[in-house]
């Protein structure tokens, strides 16, 4: 049987969602993103544990990233002949989007014998702080589906107004060491990686695996990287894998999500792989004349856009 609860973070005033079943538990916090930000098997945990669960943002969980994924040079894009400067509420930002660190709004939760779930949603209106630098009203809703594979991610995008939006989207997790980096093991199977400048800028240019970024041939523990790059060519039949002691697990989402990004700090307990529909600094690389490598996606005025990412468990 699933369960599909609310709660409260302890040591916090701020209320989660809880979904179990199947050996696994998943801790969700609304308020900080709709972050997906615990998760355990059987005992072992499977997402980094928050270092400091008040610091809202891109530090641990499954942070959301949309409409500007990555960086954006100097907080400025350029836009069908516009240029616009990527901010919220008189503050500049540089990267990872404008939602990742904002409430966003319940809308549904249900659990039965095979599955839980729960959606929420944030909407982007003029006057709201996010339509400051963002101004293309829409509304992202994000649903975590729980089951005894693992957990799914659904994510819909709508375009409310009345002229082309672009975006971009992508999904940050950190995922544990478990303690041991040289006991933990990925493999992200992308045959080309972005060329970047030193500010992890995208020149334009995508260049073919080699020495130092070789992620795709076999598995590679996570001490031994020193990554912070973005790979090209996943799609739905291709997945990344993590590979525990006891379980491997798979990444999978679908074909707009043709990037991934792996970064492997050295001074903290996790490291990510980072399904991403988009390059870094993707819309001004759009602007550049480098359509295909920027990846940008766009919408007409009341379209909808669909897209699903999974996380399901192998055991070893």
């Amino acid at each position: 049987m699933f369960t599909a609860n609310w709660g409260v973070c302890e040591g916090t005033e701020y209320r989660i969602v809880t979904l179990a079943g199947a050996g696994h538990e998943v801790r969700i916090l609304p308020q900080n993103g709709f972050n997906l930000y615990a998760w355990t098997y059987e005992g072992g945990e499977i997402m980094m544990p928050p270092p400091d669960i008040h610091a809202f943002g891109s530090k641990y969980g499954i942070p959301v990233l949309f409409p500007m994924p990555n960086r954006v040079k100097n907080s400025v894009y350029h836009w069908n002949g516009k240029d616009y400067v990527l901010s919220k509420r008189g503050e500049k930002i540089a990267r990872h989007g404008l939602v990742m660190d904002e409430p966003f709004t319940v809308t549904d939760m249900n659990a039965d014998d095979t599955h839980a779930c729960v959606s929420a949603e944030i909407a982007i209106r003029p006057g709201d702080a996010l339509y400051e630098g963002y101004p293309f009203a829409c509304t992202l809703r994000i649903t975590y589906t729980l089951t005894t594979q693992g957990v799914r991610m659904v994510a819909q995008i709508r375009n409310d107004g009345g002229e082309l939006m672009p975006f971009g989207f992508a999904l940050h997790p950190y995922f544990s060491k478990r303690g041991d980096a040289d006991r933990c093991f990925i493999r992200v199977p992308a045959q080309r990686y972005y060329e970047t400048d030193e500010n992890l800028i995208p020149t334009g240019r995508l260049l073919p695996v080699g020495e130092g970024t070789m992620i795709h041939d076999d598995f590679h523990s996570v001490e031994s990287l020193y990554l912070d790059t973005v790979y090209r060519g996943m799609s739905e039949d291709v997945d990344a894998q993590v590979m525990y002691e006891d379980i491997i697990l798979h990444i999978r989402a679908s074909d707009c999500f043709r990037n991934a990004v792996v970064f492997t700090p050295h001074n903290k307990e996790g490291f990510c792989i980072e399904p991403q529909t988009c390059s870094t600094d993707y819309i001004n690389m759009h602007a550049r004349g480098l359509a295909d490598e920027s990846g940008l996606m766009s919408l007409e005025g009341g379209q909808t856009f669909g897209c699903a990412v999974s996380f399901t468990v192998e055991k070893r």
